[in-house]
């Protein structure tokens, strides 16, 4: 009895204080606890001494619980997740994150404005077939936002993730007439590019369901580039899926995924036939782990190419399965400040899970699917100079090996031009990422490529990037 009188007229002096704004889950609970216990001993001294009013002592002790409460509501609580708040009256963490971007681009060779926002070796124009040169532009359509959530379960955490940037085409007028030159018409006003759904997807244990990066693209081992889309000769791919994880404490993490589905084959004009048709999703294997020296992933791929509907006015039915093989690895050098990064993808109408071929053609004389042959290699070496400077080289080399897929372009006259099927491409990369304070990326990069189709034509490229990001989290 005697002690809670004092602890009631030391609250009542302010002699003794509890926090007004808890900023920790364990300050947030010590606080809900530090009240529960006030009420009892309030209770407790009713009871025991009941009196026609409060003494003075009392009624301060019981103005003061009534702030902590409503401080208590109103209080921004750290998350669990890194850079989140819980939200009030709620056991969710929310992050929310992004960042502006401004890339400024020239183009020394080759024009590439048609697909400003990344380098696009693959259709680079064949030398000597355009006269521009030289072209400057400015965009900010990458810019992007996102929000993280983790809600606790009895199970383990409940994480969802919703993220967009604006990356796509604008649907400026009438796009049969625009086409994809629709951009040109929006600068003239606002230069509004259209929001565009990036990541979208819930994850409970190993269990994935949602738009996010394919299962069979590496994303931690692979090389930084300025250049948003980065080299060729990789993965570059985000679509709907369901995956599983299985982590073992030796052996690394199995994973298994089903994925969207895509039929994207060629009829003989290399056009991609809308008789393109899949009956099951994407099959993707996937193991994964992490070494002294680095980390290592391997990957498989078998996704369902079929075609059935209307070809040059003929129905008809045919069906392939193309496959793919993935293997990447990070390598740590000079005493873990810099890293190498190596990849390889290799496949048999493995399509566009390799950056970039077609993959696939329907030859009606055969009535059959045939599957391009492919092969992409991608090095990368990042030098940490400081900790606020890096530089990055990277190269992508690609090659199509010769099959019945390349014997049929050539003979449908494919095997040439801007969209010809490629013989073989390089792409390289040097730049550079400032970080004069923190959340600021400012980067420059030179790329360099070129082509060569399987007619021996060839299309060079030069252009220099700069970027100015500037994040939030």
């Amino acid at each position: 009895m005697k002690r809670s009188f004092i602890t009631l007229l030391l609250l009542a002096s302010g002699t003794l204080s509890l926090p007004a704004q808890a900023q920790t889950r364990s300050e947030f609970e010590e606080l809900r606890q530090e009240l529960q216990r006030l009420r009892q001993e309030i209770n407790q001294l009713k009871a025991q001494q009941p009196v026609p009013a409060p003494a003075p002592d009392a009624a301060a002790t019981a103005e003061r619980i009534e702030q902590l409460e409503l401080k208590q509501k109103d209080a921004v609580v750290l998350g669990d997740i890194p850079g989140s708040f819980r939200l009030p009256g709620s056991e969710t963490s929310l992050r929310l994150y992004g960042f502006a971007e401004l890339s400024a681009v020239h183009e020394a060779k080759g024009d590439n404005s048609m697909n400003d926002y990344s380098t696009f070796a693959p259709y680079a124009p064949i030398n000597g077939s355009t006269t521009r040169t030289g072209q400057s532009y400015l965009h900010a359509r990458t810019s992007r936002i996102g929000i993280e959530a983790s809600t606790p379960t009895p199970y383990g955490p409940l994480a969802v993730k919703v993220e967009g940037d604006f990356n796509n085409e604008p649907r400026t007028g009438n796009s049969a007439v625009y086409g994809t030159v629709g951009n040109i018409y929006t600068q003239q006003a606002t230069n509004s590019y259209n929001f565009r759904l990036r990541h979208a997807y819930g994850q409970f244990g190993g269990l994935l369901a949602g738009q996010t990066w394919s299962t069979f693209m590496d994303l931690d081992n692979s090389p930084e580039t300025v250049d948003f889309n980065g080299p060729i000769g990789s993965t570059f791919i985000r679509q709907p899926q369901v995956r599983y994880a299985y982590v073992t404490k030796d052996l690394g993490t199995f994973t298994a995924a089903a994925e969207n589905s895509a039929s994207y084959v060629l009829d003989s004009t290399g056009v991609a036939t809308p008789a393109g048709f899949s009956r099951v999703p994407d099959l993707i294997a996937r193991w994964d782990k992490s070494f002294g020296w680095g980390a290592m992933s391997l990957r498989g791929l078998s996704h369902d190419l079929r075609v059935n509907g209307e070809i040059a006015g003929s129905n008809v039915k045919a069906s392939r399965r193309g496959w793919g093989l993935g293997a990447t690895a990070l390598v740590k050098m000079r005493e873990a400040k810099d890293f190498a990064s190596f990849g390889l993808t290799y496949g048999k109408g493995i399509g566009r899970y390799l950056n970039y071929i077609e993959g696939a053609s329907y030859d009606p004389a055969t009535n059959d699917i045939l599957l391009e042959k492919a092969l992409g290699v991608v090095v990368g070496y990042q030098y940490k100079a400081s900790d606020s400077l890096r530089a990055n080289f990277v190269l992508g080399w690609q090659k199509n090996y010769d099959n019945a897929y390349t014997a049929f372009a050539r003979a449908n006259g494919l095997d040439s031009g801007q969209f010809g099927v490629n013989r073989r491409i390089y792409q390289a990369h040097l730049g550079f990422i400032y970080n004069p304070i923190k959340n600021v990326d400012l980067g420059a990069e030179y790329v360099l490529g070129q082509r060569q189709t399987l007619s021996g034509e060839k299309g060079d490229l030069s252009r220099l990037n700069l970027s100015a990001k500037y994040n939030f989290n």
